[in-house]
């Protein structure tokens, strides 16, 4: 029998999250941070069983919200009879869009080479622009219904999970009457460097210039979508 402690391993230390942009040598985080919660998607105890030295890199591209899953290990559990390691990319799977499961070489490559991302624009109209300690930021409102919202809910909504207890994922396969109701604010800040980048998955940004980016923050995943109140 399998001793459960030196297998298992503590899900919110063992899931690191990160934003990147391209670096001199490769893709460099703006900022990691580990989960709040994990038993939505790993049970009440938070736990992962069948791993040792278990290390889970959840990455975003900073502008437009790609992530991409890198999972390593030291050692894997052998299945003995119906006991054995989680299948780590099963799970997370119903969780994220597929492309989050392409090879990390890929991700680099293209969050690397990604010429257009300085000139990234959030999806919906600009509703407001302002700046607060030095920082710039833009509010972007967009209808839930445009599939280029849906696109960086669909990539970024696992953050709800992660750091709202008791949040649940948008259901984006509702039908359009349904999710006609709703619209979606973005906010970005906006740093001295080279694109944007999104700030809370409220979706912070700001003005489009040559020498700045859009830089994401901590999420506050549900804060962002609110009810039309028109007809």
């Amino acid at each position: 029998m399998a001793d459960e402690d030196e297998w298992s391993s503590d899900a919110n230390e063992a899931i690191n999250i990160s934003f990147v942009q391209p670096g001199a040598n490769g893709p460099t985080a703006l900022s990691a941070f580990h989960p709040k919660y994990t038993f939505p998607i790993f049970g009440d105890e938070e736990r992962i069983f069948g791993y040792q030295g278990l290390r889970i890199h959840l990455r975003f591209a900073a502008h437009d919200l790609q992530p991409n899953v890198e999972i390593s290990y030291d050692k894997k559990f052998k299945a003995v009879g119906d006991t054995k390691a989680m299948d780590l990319e099963g799970t997370l799977s119903e969780y994220l869009p597929s492309s989050a499961f392409d090879k990390t070489t890929s991700f680099n490559s293209m969050v690397q080479n990604d010429t257009s991302a300085k000139d990234f624009k959030p999806p919906g109209e600009l509703v407001r622009n302002y700046t607060s300690k030095g920082r710039n930021f833009e509010i972007w409102c967009g209808e839930l219904t445009d599939p280029a919202v849906q696109r960086l809910i669909e990539r970024i909504q696992v953050l709800i999970l992660f750091f709202i207890d008791g949040g649940t994922m948008l259901a984006l396969e509702d039908q359009e009457w349904s999710i006609s109701r709703w619209r979606v604010f973005f906010m970005y800040i906006s740093r001295s460097s080279f694109h944007r980048q999104l700030t809370d998955v409220d979706a912070t940004a700001t003005k489009n210039s040559q020498n700045r980016q859009r830089q994401p923050l901590r999420p506050t995943p549900l804060s962002a979508i609110r009810p039309r109140t028109d007809s």
